[in-house]
């Protein structure tokens, strides 16, 4: 009768398997991707990862709610450590990048544009609001301080559609040659904030504009 495994190898191998997944869903796609294929990336037998998984769509969900998971715990962590509400909001906004570009793979799949219902998973719908929460954040911050004026809500999808579109282009090897990521990122932001500029914009512009986690 096999060994019953304790519940730190129960850990490792969902970690592993989910490393695995993540690898895997970020070069082929959820619909190229298979439990045969993951289970000899990990050196296992094709059943093996049923008994820690119910199907595919549960591995996918576990690597995308750990995806966003640590997107959100790299935001809290940027928002934590910043000295005033200005600082946080650019700094909320620099972890992102940060983020998307030091973990590609789990940032492709988190977006990935074929995949199940995610509020079948209670899991991926808690982080993904963890990241809605710190990507309204900044935009909270600037229209209470009259930086920016408008709804909030309104203002951060914009800003994230500028930033997730910037890092799609540079991913794909589809910016201008001669333009770095971060500096489309500081041009984008700067232009969307000039364009919903508050009372004080003009006050702060050239303190917000000089520092290096600018919004």
């Amino acid at each position: 009768m096999p060994r019953a495994r304790t519940d730190a190898e129960v850990l490792v191998f969902r970690e592993n398997l989910c490393a695995a997944a993540t690898r895997r869903f970020a070069e082929l796609g959820y619909a190229g991707v298979t439990i045969r294929g993951l289970a000899a990336d990990v050196g296992c037998s094709p059943m093996t990862p049923y008994s820690y998984f119910r199907d595919k769509e549960e591995i996918f969900a576990a690597v995308r709610a750990a995806a966003f998971r640590r997107l959100a715990d790299a935001c809290e962590d940027a928002a934590r450590n910043a000295p005033d509400d200005l600082t946080r909001a650019g700094a909320l906004g620099r972890a992102y990048l940060h983020f998307a570009l030091t973990e590609r793979d789990a940032y492709k799949i988190m977006f990935e544009l074929t995949q199940p219902d995610e509020h079948a998973f209670p899991d991926v719908v808690a982080q993904v609001e963890r990241c809605r929460r710190f990507m309204t954040q900044p935009t909270e911050i600037m229209v209470r301080e009259g930086v920016l004026s408008g709804d909030p809500n309104k203002l951060s999808q914009m800003f994230w559609a500028g930033i997730h579109g910037a890092i799609v282009l540079h991913m794909t090897g589809k910016l201008v040659p001669g333009t770095s990521i971060e500096e489309l990122y500081a041009m984008m932001l700067a232009t969307l904030m000039r364009g919903a500029r508050g009372p004080r914009f003009t006050e702060v512009e050239g303190a917000l504009f000089s520092r290096r986690d600018t919004l």
